[in-house]
């Protein structure tokens, strides 16, 4: 077995969004990481918050700013055993929020 990430991208034009929707959204991703443990190929995941800071070098000096202002931003991650890229992406293909306009960007870990 191969091990995955999944990146879950989302639509940051969409927020802020209202407390209900976002108890709903983490609650389906909840739901299924239990499901992927129960089926016992979950490895590990979880939800990013939106603050963060990008580290970059321009010119030789070390530049620290806030997350730039982007359409599309990675919400969270999920780490799943699968036998190849392909029974990765079906699995991937079960996530709960593409209706909330997210994507999934499945990358096959280093050994």
């Amino acid at each position: 077995m191969a091990r995955f990430i999944f990146l879950i991208r989302e639509d940051l034009s969409k927020y802020p969004r209202p407390a209900e929707e976002i108890k709903a959204i983490v609650e389906a991703h909840e739901a299924w990481g239990r499901e992927l443990s129960r089926r016992g190929i979950f490895i590990g995941g979880h939800g990013f918050s939106a603050e963060g800071r990008l580290i970059e070098m321009i010119n030789g000096d070390m530049i620290v700013q806030p997350l730039r202002d982007v359409r599309e931003g990675i919400g969270g991650y999920y780490i799943i055993e699968a036998q190849d890229l392909a029974a990765a992406v079906e699995i991937a293909k079960e996530c709960p929020t593409y209706k909330e306009g997210d994507l999934v960007e499945v990358r096959p870990l280093g050994t």
